[in-house]
């Protein structure tokens, strides 16, 4: 037996389970508005929410007026014919009308008290006006809160001067349901409002921690692009000393290479000493300008060093000797002249010869000799002649 109650026990506490389970199903659904606009979705849900505790609180009246008062089958049928329109504000809203199904619950609750007032004078009925206007603010923008309000006005204007008057005798019973159903719709209202103020918490909730893993991801993003900024840093400047190395070592071999040049050109214009006055340059190969200008520079440094007194220019070597080379070697010949000098020119080949004749060059060389050991004994020859 008490196997048999355990089990019954656990499958009622099943179907309760599924019965709430379904309950939530279906209010989610309810509340589930089409629209593109946060804001409006959630006025929507406000709107399904009221709607929906409006038309259970219009069918427990219902079964209130049936089981206590038979004789209002008036208000009975308006009590149905709300609890129809509750159920189409719902569907309108549902389908994204908002504003449409806002405006029809504040004005169902507005018109329906107004009338009601009218109807029943004898009954504290007008105090549900305050009702439209909390439903105004809960479900409507403000402006049009604003257009309620100058409603609620203008019905109350109506009542002052319209309605009948009479006096207002008010039994238990009768002032007990009136404020309990207008208790049941703060009740609502403020349901809707502690409902959206809780799914508006959650949502900040979420935002804020939307924010925070932003933060922390964005804070470890800088981190790590700090950490790539350091490396390649790191990087470039590991980089940049390495490149002023190769910088300075270019520059050392530059200076080095320009060195040997200047060797090599030294040394390609060799200026020898054969005697106590006497100088010897022999030039070998093709002779440009640069090479010109090393060999008068070499001459005359030689010439001041050594107080010479000839310089034997010796251009066996030499393949072709034009206009150029001439006028460079004539420049020579004047610069050593005003050293106090004089040149010798030996080794001119027939082939040099003839080319210097056809371009008409003309050397003011006086000293000409076919071989060098002829030039170097002439020379020795005047030197002793002028010492005697």
């Amino acid at each position: 037996m008490n196997s048999s109650i355990i089990i019954a026990g656990q499958s009622i506490e099943q179907s309760y389970l599924h019965f709430i389970t379904d309950m939530t199903d279906i209010f989610h659904k309810l509340l589930d508005i089409r629209h593109s606009d946060e804001e409006s979705r959630q006025r929507g849900r406000n709107i399904v929410i009221i709607a929906l505790g409006l038309l259970v609180i219009n069918l427990i009246v219902s079964i209130t007026i049936i089981v206590g008062f038979t004789e209002l089958f008036s208000l009975l049928v308006a009590t149905f014919l709300a609890v129809l329109l509750y159920a189409v504000i719902v569907f309108l809203t549902r389908r994204g009308s908002i504003n449409l199904g806002g405006w029809l619950t504040v004005g169902t609750a507005l018109f329906g008290t107004t009338v009601a007032s009218f109807v029943n004078p004898d009954r504290p009925v007008t105090v549900f006006l305050a009702v439209s206007l909390v439903l105004a603010a809960t479900l409507l923008r403000f402006r049009d809160v604003i257009v309620v309000f100058g409603l609620v006005l203008l019905a109350l204007g109506s009542l002052a001067l319209f309605a009948e008057s009479t006096v207002i005798t008010v039994t238990s019973e009768q002032f007990l349901i009136p404020s309990a159903i207008l208790c049941g719709f703060i009740t609502v209202i403020s349901f809707v409002q502690s409902f959206g103020n809780e799914v508006l918490h959650r949502r900040l909730q979420t935002a804020l921690q939307q924010t925070q893993q932003s933060a922390h991801e964005l804070k470890r993003l800088n981190a790590e692009l700090d950490r790539r900024v350091t490396l390649q840093t790191e990087t470039l400047h590991m980089a940049l000393q390495e490149l002023e190395e190769r910088s300075r070592q270019q520059d050392k071999l530059l200076a080095e290479v320009i060195a040997q040049r200047d060797v090599i050109r030294q040394l390609s214009v060799p200026v020898l000493p054969v005697g106590p006055a006497t100088l010897v340059m022999p030039l070998i190969g093709t002779i440009d300008r640069d090479r010109l200008t090393t060999i008068q520079q070499q001459a005359l440094t030689a010439i001041g060093q050594q107080h010479a007194r000839w310089l034997i220019l010796d251009v066996t070597g030499v393949p072709v000797i034009d206009t150029e080379v001439a006028g460079g070697l004539i420049q020579l010949v004047q610069s050593v002249r005003l050293l106090g000098a004089d040149v010798v020119l030996v080794g001119v080949r027939p082939e040099v010869a003839q080319t210097m004749v056809s371009l008409s060059i003309e050397l003011p060389i006086t000293h000409v000799y076919s071989d060098l050991a002829s030039a170097i004994e002439s020379v020795a020859h005047r030197a002793v002649n002028a010492r005697r």
